[in-house]
Formats: structure tokens, sequence, C-alpha cells
């Protein structure tokens, strides 16, 4: 299977998950941003980008560390301060302000 077939199934397979699941668009900006994160800098690669991003996939991505997992990250920490739903907003406008600064700059 070659990675544009891979990437078209994962996508079908992010739409098919329950509203229960964070919804990725797989843009990989969260992960040229992990210089914000304490927690992930033995990942850095000295330019804020993950070491395991490669063509916006994440090759550790089934034994990625628990920060990289919205669902594991709302269980453990988050669920007593917001809704599931109201976790799930504030990544997406987060996911959404990366991907804005990102074309922002490329205009620049």
């Amino acid at each position: 299977m070659n990675q544009r077939t891979s990437r078209i199934l994962l996508r079908s397979c992010l739409k098919a998950m329950p509203s229960d699941t964070f919804n990725c668009t797989m843009c990989g900006e969260c992960c040229r941003h992990i210089d914000l994160i304490p927690q992930l800098s033995e990942f850095d690669d000295g330019t804020g980008t993950c070491i395991h991003l490669k063509n916006n996939l994440c090759d550790i991505y089934e034994t990625r560390p628990d920060i990289c997992r919205v669902d594991v990250m709302y269980e453990k920490t988050y669920s007593t301060i917001y809704s599931r739903e109201d976790f799930y907003r504030l990544n997406e406008e987060a996911c959404k302000q990366l991907a804005l600064n990102k074309r922002l700059s490329l205009k620049q």
C-alpha cells in the first residue's frame, strides 16, 4: 500500500469514528510546534518539529506519548475540568489557529 492510499484510508477511518473521538485532520501542524510543549522536548529536532513526523504522519503513532493523544489526555487530565465536547472544541480551535498561522507565514 502506498503513502497516498494509506492517507485516504486513515482519513476515511477518522471520518467514520464516533463523535466521542477527536477528529484529527492530519495536517501535522501540532507536530511542527512541539517546542511549545515541555513534555515533548526530547522529540524536538531543534526547529520545533517532532523527530517522528514523516510526510505528515507519525512514525511512532501506535506508541506516541499520551500528550499526543487528545482522547487519552482528556480522560487522564481534563475530564474534571471540561466536558468532552468543550475539550475537543478547544483542541480544534488550536488546530485552526496553527493552520492559520502557517498560511499567514507563507504569505510573507
